[in-house]
């Protein structure tokens, strides 16, 4: 899913709630799966005088335009890239002060599938996980996903919030909280079907925004979750 610069703008307000819950951001070393062209990684690395932003990212574009960027930026000494693995993040046991999964505002092109324990286990006693997430709590259709495809919704993660919990607690992390993103995402595909006019586009919009079944707000939701390690007995 790429926004445009606008869309993007609009939904800053999602990065600023990662930089809330990671404060200070200065002196951590943060994770970033799925690091895509680097966007995160970059943002998280302006906020440093100390610490270090690595990222992980499984596209090989992706990562030769990431890693190129922090060359012309000079930002080599702060931001590290390095190609990911589908399944294990490839860092020691308590090794990161926080971990952020983003993949609404800066998605990736070929997620991972990291799971909650992996992404744990890497978590210093104390640090946080921020993931921000597409929700597809119902089945559908192989036509629906295409026809989601078609109008650039190409990422969902098919769980529900009930999961999610349920996977995070399994996961030992603790003061889990949620922020419903949903509305916001909405008003952007609403804006977006008034100014698409590709009649090859218009059914992925009415399955997304009108489907009393699996449109955004009944089976489909766009979720920011916060949780962290406990500080003793992680």
């Amino acid at each position: 899913m790429n926004w445009s610069r606008n869309e993007i703008e609009h939904l800053s307000p999602i990065l600023e709630q990662v930089s809330a819950d990671l404060a200070p951001v200065d002196g951590k070393h943060v994770l970033v799966l799925g690091s895509a062209s680097g966007e995160v990684a970059f943002w998280l690395a302006e906020m440093m005088e100390q610490g270090k932003v690595m990222g992980l990212e499984l596209d090989p574009e992706s990562l030769e335009i990431s890693c190129h960027a922090a060359h012309e930026m000079g930002l080599e000494n702060v931001v590290e890239f390095l190609p990911a693995e589908k399944q294990r993040i490839p860092l020691p046991d308590a090794s990161t002060d926080a971990l952020v999964n983003e993949v609404i505002v800066y998605p990736s092109s070929v997620p991972t599938e990291f799971d909650q324990v992996e992404m744990a286990r890497v978590l210093k006693p104390g640090g946080r996980i921020i993931l921000t997430d597409v929700l597809l709590s119902k089945p559908v259709d192989p036509s629906v996903r295409e026809a989601f495809q078609f109008i650039g919704l190409d990422y969902l993660c098919e769980a529900t919030q009930a999961d999610f919990r349920s996977w995070m607690g399994s996961a030992g992390l603790v003061n889990l909280h949620y922020i419903d993103l949903t509305p916001t995402l909405r008003s952007l595909w609403e804006s977006r079907r008034s100014a698409d006019p590709a009649s090859t586009h218009q059914a992925g919009y009415t399955y997304l925004l009108d489907d009393p079944e699996i449109s955004l707000g009944n089976g489909i939701f766009y979720l920011y979750l916060g949780a962290e390690k406990p500080k003793s007995g992680g």
